[in-house]
């Protein structure tokens, strides 16, 4: 089972808790998130720019999608790389959980069908 990029043994099913996802996230940025600006662009499949989001620091999404930019294995275009679908639904579920109120509108927004792409700066 891969969650957020990552792999988990498949006796854990899909029973693996969003503290585990956590915990190897916070492995791999310890230190590289604070300071950051993340922002995500949403656009429609034709590449017609919908939004921007700036993802408020200190929350999960923030430090997910910095993990996402720097371990996704996609070409950056004007400095901004595409994010999967199986990655902003699930960056959506835990930071529904983590984050509570203050990234609602965000997940509300990365479940729909549209797509997205992150820059760190």
């Amino acid at each position: 089972m891969f969650i957020c990029g990552y792999h988990f043994p498949a006796d854990m099913g899909n029973d693996v808790s969003f503290d585990k996802v956590i915990e190897k996230i916070d492995a791999n940025v310890s230190g590289e998130v604070a300071g950051k600006t993340v922002t995500l662009t949403s656009e429609t499949r034709e590449g017609v720019k919908v939004e921007e989001f700036v993802i408020p620091e200190g929350t999960f999404a923030h430090k997910a999608f910095v993990d996402y930019y720097k371990n996704a294995e996609v070409d950056a275009k004007d400095g901004f790389k595409m994010v999967y679908y199986t990655n902003k639904y699930q960056i959506s579920e835990i930071s529904k959980t983590e984050d509570g109120a203050s990234t609602h509108d965000l997940c509300k927004k990365l479940d729909d069908m549209n797509l997205y792409r992150v820059k760190v700066a």
